[in-house]
């Protein structure tokens, strides 16, 4: 069970902890956090003084997708410039060696939050002083995940979505001539996510995100319409324009993109990391030309494809397919041109969320 995975992964912890800082004896603590759960660390004998030079570690592991709200309380540590004596180590990344440690003293309370989903902290005593205490709340919290949202379940195939029903999707677009150049999907609230090669020649002026908008022709299809300004790009480093692998990039934007009805970001597929999608239904949507040669559609247009497996592409193609690539397959629909750098939504069933 998962319950005893991790009372076993917390004893394999403790040993390999005593070993590493065997300074902590049988003072050295580990404890496994639910969701929502709230618990304590204080030092030794609390409410009484610890005693002189004592040395203590505690570690709190909250679940993936979770942080550990701290609130110390009750601080009454000998005061000592740079903390030089008796000190509260805190390391908000979760370092059990605590390298990048907050170092707290005196008798200031402090509330703080961790980086991630693991806190260390380590009560370093000195024999200089006569002790002192301390004692911190701490509970896990879920970290919201506002992500995925869409406005209908339904998929129409090959056909006009309805406005802003992907808050997520974007276009970028030439500052110039207000045309879409690539298709992009919002992953944070400065970043979007696109192809290397839409990069290729363009400068970052030049170009300008566009988040919230259905029609490009029309201003009044939907209010959430807004031409971002971008303040860099970042390419694949290993991106190969010839073997077309890594070919990635996110966008910048000047300003924070603001969530609304219209605008939101999609979920990453952290949770599908070992999934093929082998046979999975998923989504495109572009802006792009429906026909080689044909004019680009100013509507956001959709269509489902089939993920088919990488064997099977790679006969189809004639040509190797790296693992880090996906093929999508259908006999009516396709992408086409200008729909580069656009997406492949995949629809968790379960919980109507919409991954890439």
């Amino acid at each position: 069970s998962m319950v005893g995975w991790l009372v076993s992964c917390g004893v394999i912890l403790v040993t390999t902890i005593a070993s590493v800082a065997g300074q902590y004896g049988t003072c050295d603590y580990i404890y496994n956090y639910a969701s929502g759960q709230t618990g304590y660390i204080e030092s030794p004998n609390f409410s009484n003084y610890y005693s002189p030079g004592a040395k203590c570690r505690y570690t709190v592991n909250a679940p993936v997708g979770h942080y550990l709200y701290v609130q110390c309380y009750d601080m009454y540590l000998p005061s000592s410039t740079g903390c030089y004596y008796d000190k509260l180590a805190v390391s908000l990344s979760g370092d059990s060696n605590l390298a990048d440690a907050q170092l707290r003293c005196g008798t200031a309370t402090f509330n703080v939050q961790t980086s991630y989903n693991k806190l260390v902290v380590a009560l370093q005593g000195s024999t200089s002083t006569s002790g002192g205490r301390f004692r911190c709340q701490i509970t896990a919290v879920k970290i919201p995940c506002d992500c995925g949202r869409r406005k209908t379940a339904t998929i129409y195939n090959g056909v006009p979505t309805k406005a802003n029903e992907y808050p997520m999707m974007s276009a970028l677009v030439d500052v110039g001539s207000k045309e879409v150049i690539c298709g992009s999907t919002i992953v944070t609230d400065r970043h979007a996510l696109t192809a290397a090669h839409c990069l290729l020649k363009r400068t970052v002026t030049g170009t300008a995100l566009l988040v919230g908008d259905q029609n490009v022709k029309i201003g009044t299809d939907t209010p959430y319409s807004v031409v971002m300004l971008l303040s860099s790009f970042i390419s694949h480093p290993n991106y190969d324009a010839t073997g077309k692998t890594n070919d990635i990039a996110l966008v910048r934007t000047t300003n924070t993109i603001v969530f609304n009805p219209g605008v939101g970001r999609v979920c990453l597929p952290f949770r599908f990391g070992t999934s093929t999608f082998t046979g999975a239904a998923v989504t495109a949507l572009g802006w792009g030309t429906i026909d080689f040669g044909a004019p680009m559609s100013p509507e956001l247009l959709q269509t489902t494809l089939n993920v088919i497996a990488q064997t099977d592409c790679s006969t189809r193609l004639s040509r190797t397919i790296q693992p880090t690539q996906l093929c999508a397959f259908s006999t009516k629909n396709d992408t086409c041109q200008n729909d580069s750098g656009g997406p492949l939504y995949y629809i968790d069933p379960n919980s109507q969320l919409v991954y890439e």
